[in-house]
């Protein structure tokens, strides 16, 4: 029996057999592969995850060892957010790599052991870390710990009573300080060298040169430098264990298992990327075969079922066609309702199709979520960097507003790629802006350095209290200029410099491109901070204007004491005249007392003690405040070191100052700070000035220190 002898039932049987089966198996394959890459994709995407977390747990980590482990709360019990954060992160990445391990797709794609082996990393890090934190806890840091066991003991050294004992004392101290800060072992070698020659000291004094010096009093010196000493030797060793620098101990082993996890966990998801995109390939080759073998087929019943089939089987090839030429409205035109084969293939058809489409879609909008987070972060690594870079030039650049203003403006300017910029600074009579520094800034409206409140949009801004950004610019409003010849800038952004929510500046930005929303947030958290700094700067010029007031007064005393001693000359030459000279003495002694008063109410304004030292030296006299406060009797202090009260080296820090240029050219020290003990042995931390006093051709030494910083204190805000 030929073909067309076969009943027209038995045709459509076989001809939509020989197309279905191999639709079905290719719909089946095609369904698989893209379920598998659904699969890879949720994997690749969680390895993501793990990878941003252990990039935050690394974070953190860094954080805990630049401050972190000095806080509070770790010294005391030996956790604290950080490192409650840390282990959260770790857990969190080894519970996703576990779950990971667990999925049959990583059996089935032999990825079980890699994920097993960086998760193991992952432990040896977590290990490696809390290894170093209950080090550091060990070490302690000020109060706590071994360094703060080893204070008290030092601070027992300091207390002693001869001025050699203290020599020696600070002399351990500074050696203790020198290998705090530079890591160096060589300090530990002078640490014990100064620790034996202090207890040689001790042994070799006789109580007739120190009268102090019975056997109970040595015993218990030596005693407590051997403690401070050996207490010393195991924070050495503890620092040693940590690591003295980054490529040694703890810290060493710390980067290295980072360092061996990280390329584990790129590796496998380069390799779980890789597989995905293998299998997206597959899924497209299979995909392609499978319609050209229905293709195949169509043309070959064609021949054989024109007469019977044609119209049904033109028109689904049609559709195919459609689909082939990207018509995405092609799998409407399907005969969906129809309940013969060619019904059932136009179902699976559309079905494959719709799961093409979501899996693409899918893969599409994993990808952005990528991108904009990658994105984002290089946002926000740009403005800590800058505002890190800022931070460190404020810090360097605070003698005057001219150069601080100055340096800002060219800073910001570069920083953002901007083309001009301009810095303004509130006048002293806060009726104006001044302008203080400039970069490239040329106006053709105004050439004048004073703005008013209102005025243009820079006094507009400062009116506002709120930063204005133009993006179109009048012709004739600016121009940035070059060799070459000029522009208009495409942008301009102004902004205030608050200080406790009050304008004290603003500052002025102009460029050839469009700022974003990041930068324009930068420089808002940036103007806060220059804020600050200005503000800073500011109360410390004020201070020096009142020193320099002071010193000025204190020279009208003194020439109106000689003024004094000689109306008294002219009183003793002339017995007639002396119930008339009483009379100018007694007005000019009210005149003397009245400035004195004032000048010490002015002082004890700003400082809180004050102690006059001669050039040998010696306290020559002090303010009220160090006797009542302090509780210093006049025995006590009159000929003795200031040290007795300020537990610093004052003699160093005044010889210092002898070729200090500033210092003689402004009469004032820098702010220091020292420890000040009062009579009963209570030590409080402090800051101090020192300024020189010339008097009768004798040079004084005034020591200026306040106890404790609060609002009116003028030492606090320099």
């Amino acid at each position: 029996m030929t073909f067309k002898d076969i009943p027209i039932r038995k045709k459509f049987i076989l001809a939509f057999s020989s197309l279905l089966l191999p639709a079905l198996l290719g719909g089946f394959l095609v369904y698989n592969y893209f379920y598998k890459v659904h699969l890879f994709q949720e994997l690749k995407s969680e390895m993501a995850e793990v990878m941003m977390e252990l990039d935050k747990s690394q974070k953190i980590e860094k954080e805990f060892l630049l401050y972190g482990w000095k806080e509070i709360s770790f010294l005391e019990n030996g956790l604290s957010e950080m490192t409650q954060s840390f282990s959260d992160k770790i857990q969190l990445v080894q519970k996703k790599l576990n779950a990971q391990a667990a999925k049959s797709i990583v059996v089935e794609s032999q990825f079980e052991n890699e994920i097993h082996s960086l998760n193991s990393s992952v432990s040896e890090y977590e290990r490696t870390f809390n290894e170093l934190r209950l080090m550091l806890l060990k070490r302690g840091f000020k109060d706590h710990g071994l360094e703060g066991e080893m204070r008290s003991y030092a601070h027992e050294l300091q207390l002693c009573v001869s001025p050699a004992e203290k020599v020696y004392a600070f002399s351990l101290r500074r050696h203790e300080k020198d290998f705090a800060l530079r890591k160096d072992q060589n300090y530990v070698k002078k640490l014990h060298e100064a620790s034996n020659a202090f207890i040689n000291f001790i042994e070799l004094a006789s109580i007739e040169e120190y009268p102090h010096m019975t056997e109970s009093y040595k015993v218990e010196t030596i005693e407590s430098i051997e403690a401070y000493k050996n207490h010393f030797d195991r924070i050495v060793q503890a620092e040693i264990v940590i690591g003295l620098n980054q490529h040694e101990g703890l810290l060493s082993d710390l980067e290295n298992k980072l360092a061996s996890t990280l390329p584990k966990l790129n590796s496998l998801y380069e390799k779980i990327n890789l597989k995905n995109e293998q299998l997206q390939r597959s899924a497209a080759i299979v995909t392609f075969v499978t319609i050209l073998l229905l293709l195949m087929s169509v043309v070959g019943l064609v021949y054989l079922l024109r007469k019977t089939v044609s119209k049904p089987i033109i028109h689904l090839d049609n559709i195919v066609k459609k689909v082939l030429s990207g018509d995405a409205m092609a799998g409407s035109y399907l005969d969906m309702e129809s309940k013969d084969e060619i019904g059932s293939l136009s179902r699976n058809f559309q079905l494959m199709l719709s799961n093409l489409n979501s899996n693409l879609k899918q893969i599409k909008e994993k990808n952005s979520v990528l991108e904009n987070k990658a994105i984002q972060d290089a946002s926000l690594n740009w403005s800590i960097k800058g505002l890190s870079k800022f931070s460190d030039l404020m810090k360097a650049q605070n003698n005057d507003i001219k150069s601080f203003s100055f340096l800002m403006i060219v800073e910001i300017v570069k920083y953002i790629s901007a083309n001009q910029g301009a810095f303004f600074v509130i006048s002293e009579d806060e009726e104006a802006l001044e302008l203080q520094g400039c970069y490239a800034y040329e106006r053709r409206k105004s050439t004048n350095k004073r703005i008013g409140k209102g005025e243009g949009l820079v006094g507009q801004a400062w009116l506002d209290a709120d930063h204005i950004y133009l993006t179109e610019i009048p012709d004739s409003y600016i121009n940035i200029r070059s060799g070459l010849g000029g522009s208009s800038p495409r942008s301009i952004l102004v902004m205030p410099v608050k200080y406790n929510e009050k304008v004290i500046g603003m500052f002025e930005v102009a460029s050839f491109k469009l700022f974003s929303e990041n930068e324009i947030s930068f420089l808002s958290e940036l103007s806060e901070r220059i804020g600050a700094t200005l503000n800073a700067l500011k109360m410390q010029i004020h201070t020096r204007n009142l020193l320099k007031n002071s010193r000025q007064l204190t020279e009208q005393l003194q020439s109106q004491e000689e003024q004094m001693r000689r109306k008294m000359d002219k009183l003793l030459e002339s017995q007639e005249e002396v119930s008339r000279a009483n009379k100018e003495l007694n007005d000019s002694l009210y005149e003397v007392r009245k400035d004195f008063f004032l000048l010490n109410q002015i002082l004890a304004k700003v400082y809180d003690g004050i102690i006059i030292i001669n050039q040998h030296y010696e306290i020559v006299t002090v303010n009220e405040y160090v006797k009542e406060t302090l509780h210093y009797q006049d025995k006590d202090l009159y000929g003795n070191s200031p040290e007795l009260i300020i537990k610093k080296s004052v003699n160093k820090v005044l010889k210092g100052l002898e070729d200090n240029p500033e210092f003689l050219e402004a009469g004032l020290s820098e702010r220091k700070s020292c420890k000040i003990m009062d009579r009963y042995g209570k030590i409080d931390d402090a800051y101090f000035v020192v300024s020189q006093i010339t008097c009768k051709n004798e040079v004084y030494y005034s020591i200026m220190f306040n106890k404790q910083l609060n609002k009116n204190n003028v030492l606090k805000s320099v």
